[in-house]
């Protein structure tokens, strides 16, 4: 299958923020070279959608998670392409034909995957301009952080606290499975986290992100940790977006956040520990990102990522975020 100018095309994304931010490439290489093409993206639900609003290389954003629903719109659409083969789980029933991205590796970034996989359907280069996560934001940081009178002296620290499975299934899933989940650092590892970084930083702030269910962490957090500005539950992928523009540093493990972090020029540390940071880490990865990896989470001290979050502020000072 080619990709022609001339094309409406149908884009089947995913129910993940992260994988769906992995796309945006992909689909802006896409109206790169093809301007007058119809590109219509589906994501399979309300949250991941959110990675898609108000982006202007789409003509329309569906929401859909029933194959009855796709086999509805397909008629409309010349090509169909499905970018992330978890969806079919959710939409095994697609009567159209479509093209389904080749399986993963671990030896390339999800983000690059896509993007060079894209670029053989329209028979183009990747080059390096076209290596970044496009994902739009109307609101200002200003406007986001206003209540808590920050200074413009204030070092401000993002740490997110959860993941996709607890925005799923709560407190439920953190108290009782969270040791399947071997992307995630302990709520107690954040907090003593988060008091080192106190001491070791002057006029510090330390803003907590994440959804409503993993309310019960930033409450933990907030409890223990002064000062907090606690945004969970109350930011959007826009709202997070530009965040980054203020914020000095951002701290989390592999998650969906992590990854709106990366589509910005804000200093991260992430954490690793059994995943593969060259499949999912920042994209593009630059001289402001600092890894930390080990085998499992639990092996990461919070000696170290202070050294690496007092590192990075002392190297990449507050600069011009875009």
């Amino acid at each position: 299958m080619l990709l022609t100018n001339t094309d409406k095309i149908l884009i089947i994304a995913s129910a993940s923020t992260g994988n769906n931010i992995f796309c945006t490439p992909a689909i802006h290489l896409i109206r790169k070279h093809l301007p007058n093409a119809t590109i219509d993206v589906v994501a399979l639900n309300k949250l991941s959608a959110e990675v898609f609003a108000e982006n202007t290389d789409i003509n329309q954003l569906f929401v859909l998670s029933k194959s009855r629903d796709i086999n509805k719109i397909a008629k409309n659409y010349s090509k169909i392409m499905v970018l992330n083969k978890n969806a079919l789980k959710k939409l095994s029933d697609i009567q159209a034909p479509f093209t389904l991205v080749p399986p993963m590796t671990d030896a390339i970034h999800h983000a690059e995957h896509l993007l060079q996989f894209v670029a053989r359907l329209l028979e183009v280069k990747v080059s390096d301009d076209d290596r970044h996560y496009v994902i739009e934001t109307r609101q200002t940081a200003e406007a986001l952080l206003a209540k808590f009178n920050l200074q413009t002296n204030t070092t401000l620290i993002n740490i997110h606290l959860g993941c996709g499975t607890t925005v799923l299934h709560g407190w439920k899933f953190f108290y009782a499975r969270r040791a399947d989940d071997k992307k995630l650092w302990s709520i107690d590892a954040y907090i003593a986290l988060g008091n080192a970084l106190m001491q070791a930083i002057p006029n510090l702030r330390i803003a907590i992100t994440g959804t409503s269910n993993e309310s019960f962490l930033a409450k933990k957090f907030e409890k223990n940790v002064a000062n907090t500005i606690n945004l969970v539950g109350k930011t959007t992928v826009s709202d997070l977006r530009a965040l980054m523009q203020r914020a000095d540093l951002f701290i989390a493990h592999d998650c969906g956040v992590f990854h709106i972090a990366s589509a910005s020029d804000v200093p991260i540390v992430g954490l690793y520990g059994p995943t593969n940071p060259v499949a999912t880490g920042p994209y593009p990865f630059k001289p402001q990102h600092i890894l930390i990896k080990k085998e499992e989470m639990a092996d990461i001290t919070v000696q170290e990522v202070v050294l690496s979050a007092t590192q990075l502020l002392g190297n990449f000072p507050r600069f011009a975020k875009t």
